[in-house]
């Protein structure tokens, strides 16, 4: 038998373990071929392991796949996959289930010499890495945390098989209070294999190393992309971004899919806490400095009018924006150079982080399937990553929805000259006035025109959801401006009806411009410019008997009654007829 296993005599090896079973000996046949298996099992290893050498920076970003360690590590695991294939039936045929799974507790125990050997080796290899020391190579550094995650990921695999290969050999054993009894101590009795290993312990310390590596990485790599690398070109008048939002989320995927990779819970729930942190740390501000500095050098620009006025086709239409007052072009541009731009990498942000959830959750349903057995760890995955990243996104929004608000602020200087007539207005106007401002539009009209002209500078250079909000929010001040406008003037009937007709023009406009429902914010004016339009008592009367949800407070109500110079009722009926 000795001389079979040293010769590696495979065939011999098997008929002289056969031959103990006759003779009461199974148990010594199993240990002797599984002493064999074990030997031809390492050696195949130790000249894999022999291959193993430090690879510099440059080899590895020139060939990172395979990865050598990880690579190792698969070679040995499926190794022992293919003695399985090879020669379980037949051991459980000679021997009994009972001890096959014993063959396997063996073969178990090997894999973890051979993977220790690896894994420390690779540490060892990489202890730069691992110790972050400074002025390592980022490639390097990606590679290596690559790797990490692809060896943490094979040992979840192997373990997962190796376990499931010994229920199902354990189902089929007869007496099983007996294999319970004779079970080594620390050993599950639902496969019969350790409960702990010493690969188990030593990858759940490698993980921990592999988190630390990873947040660093992440939170230098982030603040890299908003600090050095961010990029505005001047050329191109189709984007309106620049490279910073591509940059960080790139970033943050690439952090999120290869933490997932390893199918360590740890891992994954750890890296989703850095990668919140950096969005609402590092991201964040980059987005809000960026917006503030680039607000001061457009709000300047944008109060010209020649600079919102349509360009030329094939005219970059912020082209000036980028000159400084020599007409020369400001050297290495960035989203601080530009107000648009930043806040179009505000909205990207919004689109970009709703895309690494769907991204991440497919990822945790390949990692860990409904099928598999960490299928009870999805709800909690899913669960972490809402909380990592859901409230980063409202904080993104309200900044946002902050700026654009700003924004209209900047574009009112556009707007002032327009709505000037609308202060000093009299709507308590007879006939030849009335006829007079159909012809001669007061002022809606005009504030129409200029707002068009704000409108379709914003559509060339902010995307459509930042303009949509834009002038929602502008509708908001306008239709503001007029209610307060509305509560301070006298009205006659004709002056109602053009009232009424402002109301109207301006609904319409603000309508045609907006993607999403906008007449609501002017339901108080319409309730206003009916209330002004009634020509008698009876009318009131029907319109108080009408059952509706009034926008307009009672005072406000009897505030507009009685700014009618030409509407006639007593103070009984108005008392009786209005609200109280």
């Amino acid at each position: 038998f000795e001389a079979a296993i040293m010769a590696k005599d495979k065939a011999a090896v098997s008929r002289f373990a056969k031959m103990f079973h006759p003779l009461g000996l199974a148990r010594e046949g199993v240990e002797k071929y599984t002493e064999f298996i074990r030997r031809s099992l390492a050696e195949r290893c130790a000249s894999e392991f022999k291959a193993l050498v430090p690879a510099t920076a440059g080899k590895r970003a020139a060939d990172a796949e395979p990865s050598p360690y990880a690579q190792a590590l698969t070679s040995a695991f499926m190794e022992i996959a293919d003695i399985v294939q090879e020669h379980q039936q037949s051991v459980e045929e000679e021997f009994g289930s009972d001890n096959f799974v014993a063959v396997l507790r063996g073969m178990v125990d090997e894999a973890d010499t051979q993977a220790l050997r690896v894994i420390d080796k690779f540490t060892k290899d990489n202890i730069k890495v691992f110790k972050q020391q400074a002025g390592i190579d980022t490639r390097e550094v990606g590679a290596v945390l690559e790797e990490t995650a692809l060896i943490t990921q094979r040992t979840q695999q192997f373990h997962s098989y190796v376990h499931n290969v010994a229920a199902s050999v354990v189902e089929m054993i007869e007496d099983k209070d007996k294999w319970k009894a004779d079970l080594p101590a620390g050993c599950s009795e639902e496969d019969g294999l350790l409960l702990e290993t010493k690969l188990v312990r030593r990858v759940q310390e490698l993980v921990s190393e592999y988190v630390q590596v990873e947040n660093s990485f992440l939170q230098q790599s982030v603040e890299k992309a908003v600090r050095e690398t961010d990029m505005l070109d001047p050329e191109d008048g189709d984007v309106f971004t620049t490279t910073l939002v591509d940059d960080v989320f790139f970033i943050l995927q690439q952090s999120l899919l290869r933490a997932t990779s390893t199918f360590e819970v740890q891992a994954v729930g750890a890296t989703l806490n850095c990668v919140s942190d950096a969005i609402g740390d590092q991201l964040k501000a980059a987005l809000h400095n960026n917006l503030q500095e680039s607000k001061r050098l457009y709000s300047n620009w944008v109060s010209h009018a020649k600079n919102i006025a349509q360009p030329a086709p094939g005219q970059n239409p912020l082209e000036s924006l980028f000159k400084d007052s020599e007409g020369k072009l400001r050297p290495n541009l960035t989203s601080a150079h530009s107000w648009p731009h930043s806040l179009n990498n505000l909205q990207q942000c919004l689109e970009y982080l709703h895309k690494l959830k769907e991204a991440t959750e497919a990822a945790f349903e390949d990692s860990f399937p409904h099928d598999g057995p960490d299928k009870d760890k999805l709800p909690m995955l899913h669960n972490l990553l809402s909380m990592a990243l859901d409230d980063r996104k409202q904080e993104l929004d309200q900044m946002h929805a902050l700026h654009c608000r700003e924004g209209v602020t900047m574009f009112l200087g556009h707007l002032r000259p327009s709505l000037e007539p609308l202060g000093r207005l009299d709507y308590s106007i007879d006939e030849a006035q009335y006829s007079d401002f159909q012809v001669n539009d007061p002022f809606a009209k005009a504030f129409n025109n200029a707002t068009e002209m704000i409108y379709q500078h914003i559509k060339l250079v902010i995307n459509s959801n930042s303009c949509e909000e834009i002038m929602q929010e502008l509708a908001t001040r306008i239709v503001k401006r007029l209610e307060k406008e509305a509560l301070s003037k006298r009205f006659s009937l004709l002056g109602a009806l053009q009232f009424e007709s402002d109301v109207r023009v301006l609904c319409s406009f603000f309508t045609n411009v907006s993607e999403q429902a906008l007449r609501h914010k002017f339901a108080r004016l319409f309730e206003m410019a009916s209330l002004l339009s009634l020509e008698s008592v009876d009318e009131l009367r029907e319109l108080f008997s009408e059952v509706r949800n009034w926008k307009l407070a009672p005072d406000e109500i009897r505030k507009l009654i009685d700014s009618r110079v030409d509407f006639e009722a007593s103070e009984t009926e108005l008392s009786l007829l209005l609200p109280s």
